[in-house]
């Protein structure tokens, strides 16, 4: 359960006090000093979660969760990651053996439904689609100056 930590705003008081509360909304908790109902404060990301371990000198804590107890949180996620780097890894060594083919560091990219293909683009088509993307460029700017324009 997490740790909720509340602070006493009675100016006699000033208690500042933590509870292992269930989650929920828990903006007030009644003051363990004076009885007046004290503002929860928010500390890190709201709440911390505290296991309470007995650590015996020479050995390591020992939080109670096993890494197996999330399967769905980081340990997923690792493995997810390195999947997707392992497939950005074999795509950058084919673009860079189709880049030594042609006279630039620019590529032709080909999706398909199984495959992804790469191909060389030449100097002068990159010059080309520059031109094209520059022409598309200045009508999005002089649309949306048109669409200021009107208000």
């Amino acid at each position: 359960m997490p740790k909720y930590v509340f602070e006493c705003q009675n100016d006699q008081c000033n208690c500042r006090f933590d509870r292992v509360l269930k989650m929920g909304e828990h903006t007030l908790h009644p003051c363990p000093s004076c009885g007046e109902e004290a503002p929860r404060c928010l500390e890190g990301e709201g709440f911390s979660f505290g296991f309470k371990v007995q650590v015996k000198e020479g050995e390591g804590g020992n939080t109670g969760v096993h890494k197996e107890d999330y399967p769905t949180a980081d340990h997923a996620v690792g493995r997810s990651a390195e999947n997707r780097w392992s497939t950005m890894n074999e795509r950058k060594k084919v673009k860079d053996v189709v880049r030594g083919q042609g006279d630039g560091p620019a590529l032709i990219r080909r999706d398909g439904p199984d495959f992804i293909e790469y191909e060389a683009m030449s100097k002068a088509k990159l010059a080309g689609r520059k031109v094209v993307a520059s022409k598309a460029f200045a009508a999005i700017r002089a649309q949306k100056e048109r669409r200021v324009g009107t208000r």
